[in-house]
């Protein structure tokens, strides 16, 4: 006797992640947007191992801050390659294991209790890291949605990692989940908006000691279209497309997987 199992569904993503990017695709490529799929996480690593291989010029390899490339394991893998392969990185995102960046060094939970002549010039030289990384060879970067009709959104605070999509960095490579794919930009920016940005405010607050309580999606959880300084909604930015001599520079990595937020 046949057993339906109602509760496994593994199969039906797969095919509906299978229609769903075959037909973004087409949109995105039109634009010189290059678009690889992978139905398993594993696979993304074989990738990027040959496409860094196959580009010489690739030495310098520079990061955003992505829960992405966390649950992928993405930073820790390049460390581990970066000796016998020759890189050099540039995280400087990377956080210590009380959430601080890293080069404030171990600083206890909480606010940082550092003397302004300490905190000074380590605070220029993580500011530093962030405008060495806009001249990478490589930028491996998540992103907010991309749209079915071939449109990568991203909203930002200070800038940096929009910018870096943008333009710098000789290539990027911008990995995202099944979870990022939407229909249009308006139903990017609703779920960025209402979404993603108050999470990672929250995720802030209590991984990095930050103290976003007063933004009013946290008041009322909904965005207001607010104004507030203080938020990571600054910056918009719609990649819509790359002139012919940036053909090979965005490579757009779609995951059967849930990632990030």
């Amino acid at each position: 006797m046949y057993s339906i199992n109602e509760t496994y569904l593994d199969k039906e993503k797969e095919k509906l992640f299978e229609i769903k990017t075959n037909s973004l695709r087409k949109n995105f490529e039109k634009r010189r947007i290059n678009v690889h799929t992978f139905l398993k996480k594993a696979d993304i690593f074989r990738f990027i191992e040959e496409f860094i291989t196959t580009r010489a010029e690739i030495k310098n390899i520079a990061f955003s801050d992505s829960v992405t490339l966390y649950q992928l394991g993405m930073y820790d893998w390049f460390e581990s390659q970066a000796t016998d392969k020759g890189y050099v990185i540039n995280q400087p995102l990377k956080r210590s294991r009380t959430g601080q960046f890293a080069v404030f060094g171990e600083e206890p939970p909480g606010k940082m209790n550092i003397p302004y002549d300490i905190w000074k010039p380590k605070n220029d030289r993580w500011y530093q890291g962030l405008r060495d990384s806009l001249t990478s060879d490589l930028l491996v970067i998540g992103a907010n949605a991309i749209t079915m009709n071939g449109e990568i959104v991203s909203v930002d605070g200070i800038g940096n990692r929009v910018s870096g999509m943008i333009f710098g960095p000789k290539h990027v490579l911008c990995i995202v989940g099944r979870n990022k794919i939407v229909n249009d930009i308006d139903s990017a920016l609703d779920r960025i908006h209402n979404y993603s940005a108050p999470l990672n405010y929250i995720r802030h607050n209590s991984k990095h000691s930050t103290n976003f309580d007063e933004l009013p999606c946290l008041q009322i959880g909904k965005c207001v279209k607010c104004s507030n300084l203080e938020s990571a909604c600054l910056n918009t930015v719609i990649i819509r497309g790359q002139v012919k001599q940036h053909q090979d520079r965005i490579h757009l990595l779609i995951i059967n997987d849930e990632l990030g937020f």
